[in-house]
Formats: structure tokens, C-alpha cells, sequence
């Protein structure tokens, strides 16, 4: 009966699913992106970005040569690249040392630029943090069955086609030099693999594929403020000579007999011309020698510059703010409390942790591939970024510990389970259940644990070593495997073996 219960629910469900009104094109509204939909020139035209391509490449020189930006760049990198370690789900621990052996030499391989996967990180990291986006392309050898290295594409470079038959939004490179290459359109646009090319977008505006750059909104108070102000004070140190405004009235040579008055105003505006060079190459060594026909005036600018520098600091803050930071970020510390610190510094691991993702999912697709081409057959290969650095690790430690305290006595009480409690802690599964209540383990919960070894392989990046390391997990031994515990001797605690596979 209750077969028959459970046939007849689910033909209900199918008809009901059947039933349910759907649009028959799969959607009903329509691509409003400029450029996806509606053009003469569809089969050749690029969607159009919100942010566009000339401000892309202003962005990547402030990036190189804005102090600000440069330094809002260098900052997300170093807080980013934490060290990783990666997790291989293997069917056999052969199978998995084989995978490990073939990373550890494609790690050294991929950016020999950056040495190796260390220094492709940190291309990455400041790639998405002055565009907000990622794209780069794993460079296949085919005879070698490897992936040989990783290259960036210009993110300036990309444009976007859309698919109406597919629903979707094709990437296409514009390079500088796209009439050499022969798989070019008409329109000098270079269709970009779907297997090894990939464009991550940190964050993109409605259905727009482009990335937004997170410094999108400084642009405007670096050109029309910032840059300004700057070149105003360039001149004007220029000509305030030791920190002063030097004036010099010059008594006007004597009309001659028998010259006009256009001769002697142009022969009055060269010696005016001649003085002028002298004094500035006097006043440049500090020492000012002049006729008595000239008098000379010094004025202190000390006082009136004051107006200079708050002006300068409004038009930074405008640029801090466009990039999405606070003044402290960059190093300014007036009234900064402990408190606000804290809070300064949490918005910043948020924007990394971001990133961070996107960098995490482009390396794992590189991983995957190459060992797919290598003939390895693995479930799954994860990277893990170790944590950020930590402004208070006092404060943070007793966290954690009233964290782990909170969680373990919802999983001892049944509110949630140990592996759900485990996710909560940052793992991916709760090792051995049997000590969560200090219970002998049953042979059956032995066996679910050996089942999680064999499945999951984490090994970590040693940066000194550039290599994958595996990461051992020690295990104290004391007592048989069934909880026969050994009387402990002095401070040695007795702790529960873990039953081994032959």
C-alpha cells in the first residue's frame, strides 16, 4: 500500500509540474545591456560597458603611477595572498600522490614571471583590484598533455558578444596586434576558448558581463581635482624660492638720445629679462646680489600654505572614498581609535575574502584541467587560502575559543549535526564523532571515519618550498581500538586510537 501511496504522489507531481505555466522561450523579458540585442550590426557588434575601455586604461595607469590607487592595489595584495593549501578527492591514496606529484611541478611551471603559482596569485590579486575583474587564459601544450603556463589577458582588451540562441555572453579579445592573428573577425576580434579562457567579474552592474572596477569612482576626483591641486602645487614650489614669494622692483634703463619709444619699451623688457634669469639663479643658491636700482621684497607663504594642504587632504579623501576605504587604510591616523581600527580593518578582509574567491575558483579550473590532461582522474581538486593575518591575536584567539564552545554544545546537545558543526568552524567534516561525547567508538563509526581518509588528500603550500606538501593528520595512541582504556601514568591524558586500515 504504501508503494502504491508513493507511485501515485509522484505521478501528481509530474502533472502538476506539467501543468505549471512556463514562458515558452525560457524567459520573458529581454537583454537590455547596450549592444546585446537589436543592432544592424548584431553578428559583429560587442556589448557595450558601463564603465568604458579608456577608463579601464586610465585605471591601470593610476594603478602603476596614482599614489593612492597604487597603494590601495599593493595593500590588497599583500593581505590577499596568505598562502594556500589544496584538497584532492581521490578514489586511492596512489591516485592522489600521482595528482600531487604532477601540481607540485606544474605549480613551478604556470608564472615563471611571478615564480611559479606564488607570484601568479599576486598577478591575479592586483589584476581584479584595480578592474574588478579576472581574466587570463591557461596556455595549452598538446604534445606535452600539460597545461604549460598561465597568461593574462588585458582586461581592457575584452568585449562581449551575446548569444541570443544560447543565452549568453561570448568573451572576445581586441588586441593591439589582432590583423597576425588569422582567427580574427572581420572587426579584428579574437574568439576566446571556452575551455581554457576565463573572465571573472568581482562584481558586475545588472546583466552586464563587464567587471566594475572598485576604484570606478575615483576617476573623476583624480582627473578634475586631484591632479589639478597637484599640478598647482608643483608650480608653486616651484616658484615660492625658499619657502617664501621673492618680489624685485627694477628701476627701467634711461631713455637714449634720438630712440623711439617702441626701441627703448623692447630694450627695457630685455634687461627686465636679463635680471629675472640672474636673480633666479641666485635665489636658487640662496644668496640674492643685485644694483641698488633693484629692490628686493621677501614674503613668508608658511603661514597661507595651511589653506594648501587642507585643500590637498579633501581631494584624497574624495580618491579614498571613490576606492571604497576608509583614511586609515592609507596610513592617516588622525583620531583613530582601537575600535574604529577594528572596523576599518574588517571591511578590508571583507573586499579581500572577495577576491580571494575568484583567485580560488580560476586556480582550481587551471588544476582540474591540466590534470585531465594528464590522463588523472580525480573527483575534485579545492584550494583553501590560509587565514588573513590578524590585527589582534589575543582577541581573536578568545573568540575562536568561545566559538568552538558554542558550537560544540550544540552538536553534544543534538541541535545540530557534527559534520553541520564542523562547516561552522571553517572544516569540512568532523573527524571522529566517538570523542565529541568521550564514548567508545563502534566499529561502524571506525569505518566512516577510514572512509573520509581514503576520500579527501589536503596538501598545503610551503611558500619557501614552492611545493605541495602533504599535511599529515597526527593521531595519539592510547588504548585498543574498541575503548579498552590503559590507565593513564602522571600527566599523560588518554586519548581514543583511530582504527588503521591494513
Amino acid at each position: 500500500m504504501k508503494i502504491f501511496n508513493k507511485i501515485r504522489a509522484l505521478i501528481q507531481s509530474f502533472q502538476a509540474e506539467k501543468a505549471l505555466p512556463l514562458p515558452i522561450d525560457g524567459r520573458s523579458s529581454n537583454e537590455t545591456v547596450g549592444g546585446a540585442i537589436g543592432t544592424a550590426l548584431q553578428t559583429y557588434s560587442t556589448v557595450s560597458p558601463i564603465v568604458n575601455f579608456d577608463a579601464l586604461k586610465l585605471l591601470k595607469n593610476f594603478a602603476i603611477f596614482n599614489p593612492d590607487v597604487s597603494q590601495f592595489c599593493d595593500n590588497i595584495i599583500n593581505l590577499s595572498n596568505t598562502g594556500h593549501n589544496i584538497q584532492i578527492d581521490a578514489s586511492s591514496s596512489s591516485i592522489a600522490e600521482q595528482a600531487l606529484n604532477r601540481l607540485n611541478e606544474t605549480a613551478t611551471r604556470l608564472y615563471k614571471n611571478g615564480a611559479g603559482v606564488d607570484g601568479l596569485m599576486n598577478a591575479y590579486a592586483f589584476q581584479v583590484s584595480w578592474s574588478g575583474a579576472l581574466s587570463s587564459e591557461d596556455v595549452v601544450n598538446i604534445p606535452g598533455k600539460r597545461v604549460e603556463q598561465t597568461v593574462l589577458v588585458p582586461v581592457e582588451q575584452i568585449r562581449f558578444k551575446y548569444n541570443a540562441a544560447l543565452g549568453f555572453y561570448e568573451p572576445y579579445q581586441k588586441p593591439i596586434n589582432a590583423l597576425q592573428n588569422a582567427n580574427r573577425t572581420p572587426f579584428g576580434l579574437i574568439p576566446l576558448h571556452p575551455t581554457t579562457y576565463r573572465y571573472y567579474a568581482l562584481q558586475t552592474i545588472e546583466n552586464s558581463p563587464y567587471g566594475k572596477p572598485p576604484a570606478s569612482a575615483a576617476i573623476e576626483t583624480i582627473c578634475e581635482s586631484q591632479k589639478p591641486i597637484l599640478e598647482n602645487i608643483r608650480y608653486i614650489a616651484q616658484k615660492f624660492g625658499l619657502l617664501g614669494l621673492f618680489t624685485a622692483a627694477v628701476t627701467p634703463p634711461s631713455k637714449n638720445a634720438g630712440e623711439t619709444i617702441t626701441e627703448h619699451q623692447a630694450r627695457s623688457e630685455k634687461y627686465l629679462s636679463e635680471v629675472t634669469k640672474a636673480l633666479l639663479s641666485y635665489i636658487r643658491e640662496g644668496l640674492v646680489v643685485s644694483y641698488r636700482d633693484q629692490k628686493i621684497e621677501h614674503t613668508n607663504i608658511a603661514d597661507g600654505a595651511r589653506g594648501v594642504y587642507d585643500l590637498n587632504r579633501i581631494s584624497e579623501e574624495q580618491v579614498m572614498s571613490g576606492l571604497g576605504m576608509q583614511p586609515a587604510f592609507f596610513g592617516r591616523t588622525d583620531s583613530t581609535t582601537e575600535t574604529y581600527a577594528d572596523v576599518v580593518y574588517s571591511l578590508l578582509l571583507a573586499k579581500v575574502h572577495n577576491i580571494q574567491r575568484l583567485i580560488k575558483r580560476r586556480q582550481e579550473q587551471t588544476y582540474r584541467l591540466d590534470l585531465r590532461l594528464g590522463g588523472l582522474e580525480v573527483d575534485g581538486v579545492s584550494i583553501k587560502f590560509n587565514k588573513t593575518f590578524s590585527r589582534n591575536t589575543l582577541e581573536e584567539t578568545q573568540a575562536d575559543q568561545t566559538k568552538w564552545e558554542v558550537v560544540l554544545a550544540k552538536v553534544t546537545h543534538g541541535v545540530i549535526s557534527p559534520d553541520q558543526g564542523a562547516q561552522e568552524l571553517g572544516y569540512e567534516s568532523w573527524y571522529d564523532e566517538d570523542l565529541i561525547a568521550d564514548a567508545p567508538p563502534s566499529v561502524a563509526a571506525l569505518m566512516r571515519s577510514q572512509q573520509k581518509l581514503i576520500k579527501k588528500f589536503s596538501f598545503n603550500f610551503n611558500q619557501g618550498s614552492q611545493r605541495y606538501e602533504f599535511v599529515r593528520p597526527q593521531i595519539v595512541l592510547s588504548g585498543d581500538a574498541f575503548g579498552n582504556e590503559e590507565a593513564s601514568v602522571g600527566n599523560v591524558i588518554p586519548i581514543k586510537k583511530k582504527a588503521q586500515q591494513a
